[in-house]
């Protein structure tokens, strides 16, 4: 089948003659590309709601998720993508877009329209079926370490002084001392200037069932996970199971806090084994 019908109708008007255009067929649709992720405000905490991602293509609006909790551990957002085969004359919906196509994605919050840290690694539009993962945040990054511009001039304001501009926060740096590195405590949620707050185990004691039983302060959005060595070398940890009771069934896959106390049970293993808390 073509792509324009040619046979075109000629008819007889008077004196002159007139050609009706061909019509044009319009693309067929394709199983649908899937983005989705976490999306983060300006100081790198996850919506919880009263947000909207959304996916432009150009000016157009092609998909948009309002942010009501998770989806998943770890996931608020995923955008559904309506894909045309691309061998048609044109789209066959305004909201359908092809293989290969440049996409954009904003935030809106109740401050308004924001565009995410993350703009130049959207990828083009994927083949059908694909799951593309993208976590995304709503602000501005100036100094490109991968700390949103909010969260650093919250660290300056409480530096009495000792920091001026967004340059001078250093991400490997520990601000507040307490043993996590200014990343680390973007990442985990948790506040760089104050050495209270920070990721740790409050509470290591054996459980039933052979287990120990890990319990923190957690962030509601952050997703954590445990891993494990005999030694403390950077490349002896490895993954550790871990269950959310004393009786329940074992996984790796990361878990979600809830925002406040939660308890993670591992196995307890002989010799002695170290154990490390992940937020992510």
């Amino acid at each position: 089948m073509k792509d324009c019908f040619l046979n075109a109708t000629l008819s007889v008007l008077g004196l002159g003659l007139a050609f009706l255009a061909p019509p044009c067929r319009a693309g067929l649709p394709q199983p649908m590309c899937i983005i989705y992720g976490q999306a983060l405000d300006g100081y790198g905490l996850p919506y919880r709601a009263g947000a909207d991602v959304i996916l432009f293509h150009g000016t157009s609006e092609i998909a948009r998720q309002t942010i009501n909790g998770s989806l998943a551990p770890g996931v608020n957002f995923a955008l559904y993508v309506h894909l045309d085969d691309g061998r048609g004359a044109k789209p066959y919906s305004p909201r359908a877009v092809r293989t290969g196509d440049s996409v954009s994605i904003v935030v809106r919050d109740k401050d308004g329209v924001k565009t995410i840290m993350e703009s130049q690694l959207v990828p083009p539009v994927g083949l059908p079926g694909d799951l593309l993962l993208l976590n995304v945040t709503a602000g501005q990054d100036t100094d490109g370490d991968g700390l949103s511009d909010l969260w650093e001039w919250e660290i300056i304001a409480w530096s009495n002084g000792a920091l001026h501009n967004l340059w001078e926060v250093n991400g490997d740096d520990d601000f507040d001392g307490d043993h996590m590195s200014n990343r680390q405590e973007y990442q985990a949620g948790t506040f760089a200037f104050l050495d209270y707050d920070a990721l740790l185990i409050e509470e290591l004691i054996p459980a039933a069932n052979g287990r120990l039983r890990l319990t923190f302060l957690s962030v509601p959005g952050i997703t954590y996970s445990v891993r494990c060595a005999t030694g403390l070398s950077e490349s002896a940890w490895q993954p550790c199971a871990f269950s959310l009771s004393d009786a329940g069934a074992f996984q790796t896959v990361p878990v979600e806090g809830p925002g406040n106390w939660m308890s993670l049970y591992v196995p307890l293993q002989e010799p002695m084994c170290f154990y490390h808390l992940i937020a992510e």
